[in-house]
């Protein structure tokens, strides 16, 4: 292993500050393309800055969602570089493995060439969880979805197959590199049609909750939810870009879905309510499988799956509580559920020292109330055919469910809002000492 400590920028020679810049890119690079936030990507970034000895005030640093800009001066000599990000998805394993080893690489004094080759094995790294696993996952998280908008255990399996169709459908069009909204628009086309096809096939009726649930591991929840967190930290550009991929992803599941509408032939659901009639048992297990799940497809490592899942019930009670017991409206249920699993995660992430963001986005997906949108989006389809009070309910619906969107976005990203700073504050504390106390050492 390498031991010839780290220079100073002003020692660097043009070739070492190059090679400097370009680890502290492969880095923002690696956590921008798996599902980071752009408030990470910089804290970790400059984290590793100050082990290859690049003083925060000589380094700036510019952060879009297809682009990282990074320059670096010294006073006599400055240097840019740009890094394009262009492939986009969400690896939650990889985010942990980054944030561990900037730190590790911080507290162990770690030199150029072993930080080098700890980058390039996280970028290599192998899924947690094989192709089949990951299928398995999706469509079982959409089945606990299901189970928990109201369906039957019947419905809540039509739900399982049709997702687990429209996953391989999404996986062999992403194979063939067609353009990813294009993907989500086929994934939704291909689920919506199994999910009618398979009750029809055996002579039951329509299951509308399957219908609206086997798309939702499709729903954009980690593009939204960054997208609000690079806002609120004055990441604007960023955050808007984010939430514009959010409205294409659901512009082509939306396309796919009416689609499949028109070839099936589906009627009127009016009757569909998204309020829960279980016990809290059987809620309690849907959210299990539904966190569980959609954990497994976002590659949570799998030390984190029972945490994950505990916390899945957890979000799932006190929303049904809150709704049920209290009469409180679905919005702010929702965002109670989700404010609480945001905050309790900032205690939880220094016992089992991984990122936040592993623990608070997995569980709060099941929240995302598709039947709302399904009425919507059921209303302009037949727009000329209903009447002026359906359509206003419709809308009231579409309103009603885009505010409990934002009211569990908003929920989550309580920590930056108020306690993200403080938090830096410590982690920038201790860089301090330990950079003291390698002073001190000589």
């Amino acid at each position: 292993m390498e031991s010839n400590p780290i220079k100073g920028v002003s020692e660097d020679s043009n070739k070492a500050l190059n090679h400097k810049m370009k680890i502290l890119l492969d880095i923002g690079q690696t956590l921008m393309e798996n599902g980071a936030d752009c408030a990470r990507i910089i804290r970790d970034m400059r984290r590793a800055a100050v082990q290859l000895r690049i003083p925060a005030e000589q380094i700036q640093s510019h952060v879009t969602y297809t682009t990282l800009m990074l320059c670096v001066s010294d006073g006599e000599r400055s240097f840019t570089q740009f890094r394009k990000c262009m492939k986009h998805g969400v690896n939650l394993s990889v985010i942990a493995a980054v944030s561990k080893l900037t730190w590790r690489i911080l507290r162990g004094n770690t030199s150029i060439t072993p930080i080098e080759r700890a980058i390039n094995r996280i970028r290599e790294r192998p899924l947690c969880y094989p192709d089949w696993g990951i299928a398995l996952g999706a469509a079982v998280g959409s089945g606990g979805s299901c189970k928990l908008f109201g369906g039957s255990w019947l419905e809540a399996l039509i739900a399982m197959i049709a997702a687990l169709m429209g996953f391989i459908a999404h996986r062999m069009s992403t194979r063939y590199a067609f353009n990813p909204y294009a993907c989500a628009m086929i994934t939704a086309f291909v689920a919506t049609l199994f999910a009618w096809m398979i009750p029809a096939a055996f002579g039951l009726g329509t299951m509308w909750y399957a219908l609206v649930a086997c798309t939702i591991f499709l729903m954009p929840g980690f593009p939204s939810i960054n997208a609000a967190s690079d806002m609120l930290n004055r990441f604007i550009t960023s955050g808007m870009t984010r939430a514009m991929d959010t409205m294409l992803i659901i512009g082509g599941m939306t396309f796919g879905i009416a689609f499949a509408i028109l070839v099936a032939g589906v009627h009127n659901i009016s009757d569909v309510h998204i309020q829960p009639t279980d016990t809290y048992f059987t809620q309690a297990l849907a959210a299990i499988l539904a966190a569980g799940g959609f954990s497994i497809m976002f590659n949570t490592p799998k030390r984190l799956l029972a945490i994950v899942a505990v916390e899945g019930i957890v979000t799932m009670l006190i929303r049904n509580v809150l709704m049920l017991e209290f009469g409180v409206p679905q919005a702010i249920g929702s965002f109670a559920a989700a404010a609480v699993v945001g905050i309790a995660a900032l205690k939880v992430i220094h016992i089992v020292h991984t990122p936040n963001t592993l623990l608070i986005i997995p569980p709060v997906i099941p929240l995302v109330p598709c039947v709302l949108l399904y009425r919507l989006l059921f209303a302009v389809l037949h727009i000329q055919t209903i009447s002026v009070e359906e359509l206003l309910e419709a809308l009231r619906f579409g309103v009603d469910g885009v505010t409990i969107i934002l009211a569990i976005v908003v929920g989550v990203s309580i920590p930056n809002i108020f306690i993200q700073q403080r938090i830096e504050a410590q982690q920038q504390r201790e860089i301090n000492d330990i950079m003291a106390c390698r002073k001190a050492e000589g």
